[in-house]
């Protein structure tokens, strides 16, 4: 994953993907860590192609994650008030 796509990432995964730990932090859980780096390899296939991105999920405890390549103020154009 490149390294502009793992920034965006929340600090708890940044860290852990930055170190040389193979485990999984306790606070993700395997699905929860799939489906992020599912979300950033979207994020990466529309910067390569020069697409705008807004993608993420809401987990079932509720948590939202979302990820962009529009600045804060044009992402919170686009999302609808429950995103926020």
């Amino acid at each position: 994953m490149p390294l502009s796509t793992i920034q965006t990432l929340p600090s708890a995964l940044r860290i852990h993907l930055m170190s040389n730990e193979l485990s999984i932090p306790d606070a993700l859980s395997n699905n929860k860590l799939q489906a992020m780096a599912f979300v950033a390899k979207m994020k990466e296939a529309a910067d390569n192609a020069g697409c705008g991105f807004i993608g993420g999920f809401i987990d079932p405890n509720g948590e939202k994650f979302i990820m962009s390549n529009f600045s804060d103020e044009e992402r919170d154009q686009y999302l609808p008030q429950e995103l926020l």
